[in-house]
């Protein structure tokens, strides 16, 4: 009982910590806002930099620093969406390192729409198997690294409809691997490391009223990715990834639904395997609590404001993991659930802070990070 009085006192003290630091943050970044509005008039962009703070159970607290050019080029009309482009560095209490240059072009008023990211990670993560069948209790850690490159390029085909092509490159390396653990007999796919590089097919479908924080419409992706060592690949795998969220609202209350689904008929590394868990897809689990070549997510998110700059979330996940499309179990689905605090940063953009409370085989998990998870 003494150890988990311990343990609920620590947590609540993270929690009190947690709050200071969304209030200190939410000042700075409301402040500068104030400054990107005063000048928007004035020059289609803006250059700043800001800090980075988060925390999610993968990494602990991370810390770092972004630079964010934000503009529209010289033939966009009054009104059209602003591309961006940020570079960030960002290192975490677990001692991993982020590197990142996303970038996000809308060209000629969105009729092309370019975006990806340049970046190099340097990563800790748990490995709890492969499949349903693992034991609770069984984990491992591993160490893994790589350069990253992806790209999409989309053509508007109609309104709300973009199609066009992606291609993807990561050079992975695995490290400080358990001397006792799975990964290094080097059974399991990827396991040595390797090369990930292939192009894919993107449908998207997008009629959402705000990119941040949206109460109605559609916002729908599917990818048809395939790896081939005609393309530099280690491997050789095709990868179907399905993403559809439905807003609706009425007033302030807004409801998001998520069916999120990913096909391979073929054994895949495991470091692209679709995972359940982390801060975007069944929060309350660490990121690849259960991990396959196939899967399927539902979520469900109930958001209202309260006042002034606050709001709340209530949320409820529910997913499962299979080898086969076909061996999906009724005994295997998995579920998590939890809370959320919102505080609005920039009430034009409508760009949150979250700090998210999940649940998951028993264990509590909190997020801190800006923008919503769908």
């Amino acid at each position: 009982m003494p150890n988990k009085l311990k343990k609920l006192s620590s947590f609540i003290l993270q929690i009190r910590f947690f709050f200071l630091i969304i209030f200190l943050s939410s000042f700075v970044a409301l402040r500068a806002q104030v400054a990107a509005d005063s000048v928007k008039t004035k020059k289609r962009y803006l250059i700043t930099g800001l800090p980075v703070v988060f925390y999610t159970p993968e990494t602990r607290f991370g810390f770092g620093a972004t630079g964010l050019c934000v503009f529209n080029f010289k033939s966009d009309s009054i009104g059209a969406p602003r591309s961006s482009t940020s570079l960030s560095f960002i290192y975490t209490q677990n001692k991993q390192v982020v590197m990142s240059l996303p970038f996000n072009l809308f060209i000629k008023n969105r009729s092309y729409h370019l975006y990806g990211e340049l970046g190099f990670n340097h990563f800790f993560y748990n490995f709890y198997g492969v499949g349903n069948e693992e034991p609770s209790n069984y984990v491992e850690r591993y160490g893994i690294e790589f350069p990253r490159i992806r790209l999409t390029a989309l053509k508007k085909i109609r309104k709300y409809v973009y199609g066009g092509l992606r291609y993807a490159y990561d050079k992975t390396s695995l490290f400080d691997l358990d001397s006792t653990g799975k990964l290094i007999t080097g059974t399991i796919p990827g396991s040595k490391g390797g090369i990930v590089s292939g192009f894919g097919a993107v449908l998207l479908v997008d009629s959402r009223d705000n990119i941040f924080y949206p109460s109605q419409g559609v916002w729908s992706e599917l990818v048809i990715y395939h790896d081939d060592p005609k393309t530099g690949s280690t491997f050789n795998y095709t990868r179907i990834a399905f993403d559809f969220v439905k807003y609706f609202h009425y007033k302030e209350n807004i409801l998001a639904l998520n069916v999120y689904s990913i096909y391979s008929d073929s054994d895949l590394p495991f470091f692209q395997m679709g995972n359940l868990g982390g801060m975007k897809k069944m929060r309350g689990f660490y990121e690849g609590r259960y991990r396959d070549n196939n899967l399927l997510v539902f979520q469900a998110e109930y958001r209202r404001h309260l006042v002034w700059l606050l709001g709340f979330t209530v949320f409820g996940d529910v997913g499962q993991v299979a080898a086969r499309y076909d061996q999906f179990q009724a005994n295997h689905w998995r579920y998590t659930y939890g809370i959320g605090l919102r505080l609005m940063l920039n009430e034009q953009q409508k760009i949150n802070m979250r700090f998210d409370i999940a649940v998951g085989n028993n264990k509590i998990l909190p997020y801190f990070t800006v923008a919503e998870a769908f």
